[in-house]
């Protein structure tokens, strides 16, 4: 007489094994778990995409960019406290890009939202007198560093929801 295993089941004779049902079951009693998954997710794939726009930015740089940097890497004999600012791209040429350097700088590295915030760009002491020239291989070389942290190009004239430049200043070329 055959003896059965006890504990031994066939798949094909489960009720409920590997079911969709039983699944979406599990997801409800976990509803916790899968809102945090779907969160990370979500979290990574805007991240991930904010990293593409700003390679694209970095490596096609077109006249009214935003660079956002750690310029005392650049210029050793600026503030090493106040070291995160940003830059606008002036003029471009064959191998050169000029900017304009940002006059408010923070501590840490912030999001470009947070430098922009309150309009700040309109200001007229937002941009120093002096301008940065700097050749697109050290670009390159500097946002692959990490110096060049972030890298924005403005819809019509905002950044991030910020106004950064006037109508005139888009209009003109």
């Amino acid at each position: 007489m055959a003896q059965a295993i006890v504990g031994l089941s066939l798949p094909s004779k489960m009720s409920g094994y590997l079911s969709f049902s039983a699944l979406g079951e599990w997801l409800i009693e976990h509803i916790e778990i899968a809102v945090l998954v779907a969160c990370f997710i979500g979290y990574h794939y805007f991240d991930y995409q904010r990293m593409q726009h700003a390679t694209m930015v970095v490596q096609t740089p077109q006249q009214r960019d935003f660079f956002f940097v750690d310029y005392f890497v650049l210029d050793k004999k600026s503030d090493p406290r106040h070291r995160y600012v940003p830059l606008k791209v002036l003029e471009i040429d064959q191998q050169n890009v000029t900017f304009k350097v940002g006059n408010i700088a923070h501590s840490t590295a912030v999001s470009p939202g947070e430098h922009m915030k309150f309009d700040k760009a309109m200001q007229r002491d937002f941009y120093r007198a002096d301008t940065l020239t700097l050749s697109k291989d050290k670009i390159a070389n500097l946002f692959n560093s990490g110096v060049i942290y972030d890298a924005r190009r403005p819809r019509n004239i905002y950044v991030d929801g910020w106004v950064v430049m006037t109508l005139a200043e888009l209009n003109a070329k």
